[in-house]
């Protein structure tokens, strides 16, 4: 029994990973950009809803967490189309460094207007809520990041799948010059992309301050492990990315109860190199044969 409350344990901390690194994977996908800035806009995410609560003078943290969501949204809209975009055709590395330096940015403001200290715990109850199931223990904050990780990539796939909009984005995705020249607004199409993913990296950073203790400088390990379900699930795969959530969990449970939680990260990673050693580009991507 300890083996499938483990099993169980690790899935559901997949979903949690899964929401967390769907910001990440969507953008890499749709604008074969690594956004280094994406840990940083989950522990933003977490720190406005905290100041929105304190605003309101309370609420439901994943209810104003949507209204922080937009927010970033917002916000992110403009540095993503005049300060990103515009140099993306430069290479890669140019917008990675940006990424980057907005990163840097970001903990430095939540360190002078928050100071360094972990976030305060947000007293609800399904935050701490476990329900015993036949002997089998589910964490509920778990099971509610599952859930919401599930919503979100449904949503995702049809959007890109089903609307005009997601027609320009797979279009700017394959060929951004062609696209423009067929009349899409490129720069528009991926503000807007980036606008989503702050949307999910916000909501995704509610759940993690739910879960575990939240500080200004936090979001790089985040970054790390977001990235690690990434590449695992297959860069830009959505559905891969809840799949690489699940793996990513799962093997943090077994290694923590195997071999001691200590060595948790290091399992981890080992497992990483050993499928890009087996598949480059991730276990959920399709590689075309020549």
């Amino acid at each position: 029994m300890e083996f499938v409350n483990n099993a169980v344990s690790g899935l559901l901390l997949g979903g949690l990973y899964a929401v967390a690194a769907l910001g990440l994977s969507l953008v890499f996908g749709t604008m074969k950009l690594v956004n280094l800035a994406h840990g940083q806009l989950l522990i933003l995410g977490a720190y406005l809803t905290a100041m929105l609560i304190g605003l309101f003078g309370g609420g439901d943290p994943l209810l104003v967490g949507v209204a922080a969501a937009v927010l970033l949204a917002v916000v992110v809209y403009p540095l993503q189309r005049y300060i990103i975009t515009p140099v993306m055709a430069q290479g890669e590395e140019p917008p990675m460094t940006v990424t980057f330096g907005i990163s840097v940015v970001i903990t430095t403001l939540l360190i002078i207007v928050f100071t360094s200290s972990p976030l305060p715990t947000w007293a609800v109850e399904y935050a701490t809520t476990q329900w015993d199931l036949f002997g089998i223990r589910i964490r509920l904050i778990y099971l509610i990041a599952t859930v919401i990780a599930l919503v979100f990539i449904l949503a995702l796939m049809w959007l890109l799948k089903r609307t005009a909009f997601g027609r320009q984005v797979r279009a700017a995705s394959i060929d951004a010059e062609a696209a423009g020249l067929v009349g899409i607004d490129v720069k528009k199409t991926y503000a807007r992309v980036m606008s989503m993913s702050a949307f999910v990296a916000a909501i995704a950073g509610v759940l993690i301050a739910l879960s575990f203790s939240v500080a200004p400088t936090t979001g790089t390990g985040w970054l790390l492990r977001a990235f690690t379900v990434v590449v695992i699930g297959g860069l830009g795969s959505l559905p891969g990315t809840l799949f690489g959530g699940f793996i990513v969990g799962l093997v943090e449970a077994a290694g923590a109860a195997w071999v001691g939680p200590q060595y948790r990260d290091v399992i981890v990673f080992g497992v990483l190199v050993v499928i890009l050693l087996v598949r480059p580009n991730g276990l959920f991507t399709k590689v075309a044969k020549a």
